[in-house]
């Protein structure tokens, strides 16, 4: 078996597997879309014989952590024909999209998992929880009447300047993030292939975009796809767009972030509510991630002993000292009840703000000492990780 980047002249057999491995065969402006991304990513290939048995595509993407913006390599269109799975074929190609990325100096990854303990083996982790809410009419808010300065455009139709307008706001909103993905021209064309229905409500105020959604209506469901706001009074203006269409729609789905509250201000707030954990993170390159975090507040030196079997890079104890420079340092200089032990699924989910140092202490049998503890607790920027987009 050999592992290598796939060459154009072996594209259709790409497309012959995913439509094999996946529910559903992709025509039209879908197969359109996959064809341009297996063009555009570090497509990798495990071949037998001359023939392709197994797959999976690195998007070159990014995404913000506490603020500051990295390369992230979105692994998706993951599969091996069934005669030739748990025979090895994903154990080579996950470490030589590891290796790939290490070199396109990709240091994050995400993915959405078919199977949480798969990916978790290859040390990816769950790092966002999602909200999936669906409002009843019965249930809309109600946050008054008045005239909101609220435009409108789809894909069908679009308004060259409010759409310009839309990319640039969801940029800035989303650069202050943490977890949120920067869309490109071709990312967004990519949503515009898969999701050609959608329509756009942008919100104004003194001509400035402070919100906007994108939306479908479809069997008296209004589905919310994106919601970015600035601040409360766009949040109230969109609601108000969103439940002016009570007349034609039952219900109002959509998902959002556990940490967000939606819905704290309803009149009516017991709606059904679906809480999933369906995209994981790993961090590529420790290292450099390391340099590139945005730490708080360093009054000591922190270290950290990463474990990482399929990235022998990250594999060392390294220092953070207080003005956030990084090193990897020897074990015997350096006091052992001041390293903290970790696998780079924990350093992952940690760095990230999924979950807290205390937290992680007492869910993994951690073993460091209280001043450690909250050391890293300092260190550390609070906020949430939010991730709406799938590949």
């Amino acid at each position: 078996m050999e592992i290598k980047k796939v060459p154009p002249s072996d594209y259709e057999q790409i497309y012959r597997l995913r439509d094999y491995s996946f529910p559903s065969v992709y025509e039209g402006d879908k197969k359109e879309d996959f064809q341009f991304w297996v063009a555009n990513s570090e497509t990798l290939g495990a071949y037998e014989d001359n023939q392709i048995i197994g797959q999976l595509l690195v998007l070159p993407l990014n995404m913000t952590v506490h603020g500051v913006n990295m390369l992230m390599g979105g692994i998706g269109f993951v599969a091996t024909y069934p005669e030739y799975r748990n025979k090895g074929v994903m154990k080579q190609l996950m470490q030589k999209a590891l290796e790939s990325m290490r070199q396109q100096g990709q240091l994050v990854s995400v993915l959405a998992p078919f199977s949480v303990s798969f990916y978790r083996y290859f040390g990816w982790e769950l790092f966002v929880d999602k909200v999936h809410y669906t409002v009843p009419r019965t249930a809309f808010p109600d946050f008054g009447k008045q005239r909101d300065d609220v435009k409108r455009f789809s894909f069908s139709v679009v308004d060259t300047a409010l759409f310009s307008d839309v990319m640039q706001f969801h940029n800035e909103l989303c650069a202050k993030k943490n977890g949120a993905m920067l869309r490109d021209a071709a990312w967004w064309k990519r949503i515009e292939r898969r999701q050609p229905k959608s329509h756009f409500a942008v919100v104004y105020e003194l001509q400035e975009v402070i919100g906007y959604i994108r939306y479908t209506i479809d069997q008296l469901t209004f589905e919310v796809q994106d919601f970015l706001v600035k601040n409360y009074y766009a949040q109230q203006a969109l609601w108000r767009f969103m439940t002016a269409h009570a007349a034609s729609i039952e219900k109002i789905c959509g998902v959002t972030s556990l940490d967000e509250q939606m819905g704290f201000l309803f009149q009516e707030p017991q709606y059904k509510r679906e809480l999933t954990r369906d995209v994981m993170a790993r961090i590529v390159d420790v290292k450099i991630f390391l340099q590139q975090y945005n730490w708080r507040e360093l009054d000591a030196s922190l270290y950290v002993q990463i474990t990482d079997p399929f990235c022998e890079w990250n594999e060392a104890i390294y220092e953070i000292n207080k003005y956030g420079k990084i090193a990897k340092v020897d074990e015997e200089n350096v006091n052992k009840e001041h390293i903290l032990e970790l696998t780079i699924n924990h350093l992952t989910t940690l760095l990230l703000g999924y979950i807290t140092m205390e937290r992680l202490v007492y869910l993994t049998n951690v073993t460091c000492t209280e001043e450690v503890i909250r050391q890293w607790e300092r260190a550390i920027p609070y906020q949430v990780p939010t991730f709406y987009e799938y590949f």
